[in-house]
């Protein structure tokens, strides 16, 4: 059999392979960035979609809070258009100090005041801390605001309530919670008793497999809770998205209301980031050493990257039903106990039952336990409940897949505990895989996908 060279993210640098030749390597091209990006916002902030201009929704004497995806999602569109919102909404006769901003981390940790200054810019930075910028806390100063139509708790930040006005700056991409980011208050500012809601048994559910927001059953929780957020308070919030490129240049901007935004991003989401592969019987793909949560050398995270990328798909799964995952990764098995420290536990507790959707019957006592709690309000920690997320998200690779390989520097006990397969090298790993689906598969080689533009799978 022919072979030709790839190379795929492996750690902190590329690590080349061989795959048969007929392999299909999938890459996309950066979307184009926007020409006149300040005044195509401008615009937008004019004519919002679904909802009044700003001179319609505040005056003198309105509290406006600004809210916005946490880092490491980029910081360009708020250096960029806060300060043009503040100075609109100062002319409206909204005061400066009636001017505040919300990191919106959920369930992650509350990002440092470094993390935050590299995000919005020294000069945002110092306008707003430490009076007017807060991070998000899931735990405490929250207003209760009912049930949602399909039986979600709906429990949020007192910003939603107490603002006239609450508007969202989100960045729109690609995800497996739904198809596409978006409605970013829903999850970003949600407790966590509510983010659970729709965190736990939907996202396990195969009507959430996919990435199809239209049908998602995880979608159409994230919409119900919304809508029951201003139902509650009567006050609609105001969404400022924005599309990135690798780069971090903006590509587009969507100023407007949720649902009626909602159509206008998803096909702007498919035009930038669905691309056509075939299904496949092995995916072969690679992990930078750091992402979102953190770094590959937590089991957990790692396994949780590589269900991002294998559950982007419509039509049908990437990976056949039996088929064989193989991630180029390094994972030592390290957890860090500062950012993470309830993750071991939970590690431990998986190991004691048959599937993540066992862990239900542990949920309350993580929501509730105080040790994990001070770390996560005073110590930058994630709040206890967040490992469970992952668990139920990676609940799919051990029900679809024949098998998942974590290839290359790996601790095998730490890969055995999740219910993974560890190999030595891309050789060792490729012999298991044939082993199951036969000699002449259908591969498919998903090189940068988690370093670079991450991409929605139309299988064919």
């Amino acid at each position: 059999m022919s072979k030709k060279k790839v190379y795929v993210d492996y750690g902190e640098s590329k690590i080349e392979l061989s795959v048969p030749e007929d392999s299909v390597v999938v890459s996309r091209e950066d979307p184009i960035p926007l020409p006149k990006v300040l005044e195509r916002f401008r615009e937008s902030l004019e004519k919002p979609i679904g909802i009044s201009p700003l001179r319609d929704l505040v005056g003198k004497g309105s509290k406006v809070t600004i809210a916005f995806d946490s880092p490491p999602r980029s910081g360009v569109p708020k250096r960029l258009f806060i300060p043009i919102l503040s100075d609109e909404l100062n002319r409206l006769g909204v005061a400066p100090n009636n001017i505040k901003l919300i990191c919106a981390n959920a369930t992650q940790w509350k990002r440092t005041h470094t993390e935050l200054r590299n995000n919005l810019g020294p000069e945002l930075f110092s306008k707003y801390w430490p009076n007017r910028l807060t991070t998000h806390d899931c735990s405490q100063n929250l207003t209760y605001l009912g049930e949602s139509e399909l039986g979600d708790f709906v429990e949020y930040n007192k910003a939603v309530e107490e603002s006239d006005l609450l508007i969202y700056m989100g960045t729109i991409g690609v995800i497996n919670w739904g198809g596409f980011t978006g409605t970013g208050v829903v999850v970003g500012l949600g407790s966590a008793r509510s983010i659970q809601s729709h965190h736990s048994w939907v996202i396990t559910h195969p009507d959430s497999w996919h990435g199809d927001p239209r049908s998602s059953l995880y979608m159409k929780h994230k919409q119900a809770v919304h809508a029951q957020i201003e139902k509650a308070t009567g006050k609609k919030i105001l969404y400022v998205d924005s599309f990135m490129n690798t780069k971090e240049e903006i590509c587009n901007v969507v100023v407007g209301h949720c649902p009626e935004i909602n159509e206008v991003e998803w096909q702007l989401s498919e035009k930038y980031f669905r691309t056509p592969v075939p299904q496949a019987d092995i995916v072969v793909m690679g992990l930078p050493m750091t992402q979102v949560y953190g770094s590959t050398n937590n089991p957990l995270l790692a396994m949780a990257y590589m269900a991002m990328t294998v559950r982007t798909w419509i039509n049908k799964p990437l990976l056949k039903p039996g088929g064989v995952l193989i991630s180029m990764v390094k994972c030592s098995g390290e957890i860090d106990q500062r950012r993470r420290p309830s993750d071991r536990e939970v590690c431990d507790l998986f190991g004691r039952v048959h599937s993540a959707v066992d862990l239900f019957d542990f949920e309350e006592e993580f929501l509730t336990r105080e040790d994990y709690l001070y770390r996560y309000r005073h110590c930058h920690a994630v709040h206890p409940i967040h490992p469970f997320w992952l668990f139920y998200e990676n609940q799919y690779l051990l029900d679809h897949p024949g098998k998942v390989i974590f290839a290359g520097e790996v601790n095998p006990e730490a890969v055995r505990k999740l219910g993974c397969t560890p190999a030595r090298n891309f050789e060792q790993a490729w012999g298991m895989a044939t082993q199951i689906v036969g000699v002449n598969p259908k591969v498919v080689v998903i090189p940068d996908y988690m370093s670079r533009l991450k991409m929605q799978f139309d299988v064919r």
